[in-house]
């Protein structure tokens, strides 16, 4: 047998490049999610749902609010605060944002009767969702599992209208099931167990009662 043909050494550094490359690749895995160790912890503990007094959800150019009045709650849109930045470039700030005297693009805010099950489902799913695993505690990867300000806001307000929780709902997780998540001051994003964003929906007319959204 002929003797094999030595393998010139700038195809030999070549190889052990590209070798090493494809390690740190699988290793590191750079463009996966990653799942942290099992937390199975509240996503909101001694979250006091008989508390809130007013909801704001907002994603993108568009957003709801939910408000309690007389012990009744009721729906409205919410101009949210990305159409709001872009509306002050083009005609300069508005006066009025949050709360029963906001204006939306049509006039003054029309409230509407909420479904007062609804909102009890939806509190009922925030209080029973887990948070499984880290994902990451890098800001920099927020815009990756999208909790910064492109994702879903979803704020909590007693009647005082102090903030008892915000939360940045981001991405479906690996399994669709599932949703990332982030509270708004920390930098850790978690994989909670539902796919929240299903839970806090940005059209006033899914919070309306059936009767006044049947005859829209």
């Amino acid at each position: 047998m002929g003797r094999l043909k030595k393998i010139p050494r700038p195809y030999l550094y070549l190889l052990i490049v590209c070798l090493a490359a494809v390690a740190v690749f699988w290793l590191e895995r750079p463009t996966q999610e990653r799942r942290g160790d099992v937390l199975n912890q509240p996503l909101l503990e001694n979250f006091d749902a008989g508390a809130v007094a007013r909801i704001e959800i907002e994603h993108l150019l568009n957003g709801v609010q939910l408000e309690k009045k007389e012990g009744a709650w009721q729906v409205a849109p919410l101009r949210s605060q990305l159409k709001e930045k872009l509306d002050e470039q083009d005609h300069g700030p508005r006066t009025l944002r949050q709360g029963s005297g906001q204006a939306t693009d049509n006039g003054p805010v029309s409230w509407k009767s909420a479904d007062p099950e609804k909102i009890e489902l939806t509190f009922s799913i925030l209080q029973d969702v887990l948070l499984t695993s880290l994902a990451a505690a890098n800001p920099e990867r927020h815009g990756l599992f999208e909790v910064n300000a492109a994702g879903m806001q979803v704020r909590f307000f007693d009647a005082g209208g102090k903030k008892l929780a915000h939360l940045h709902v981001g991405k479906a997780g690996p399994a669709f099931t599932e949703s990332y998540v982030r509270k708004e001051g920390e930098n850790e994003v978690y994989l909670a167990d539902r796919y929240l964003r299903s839970a806090f929906s940005i059209e006033p007319a899914d919070w309306e009662t059936p009767k006044e959204s049947g005859n829209k």
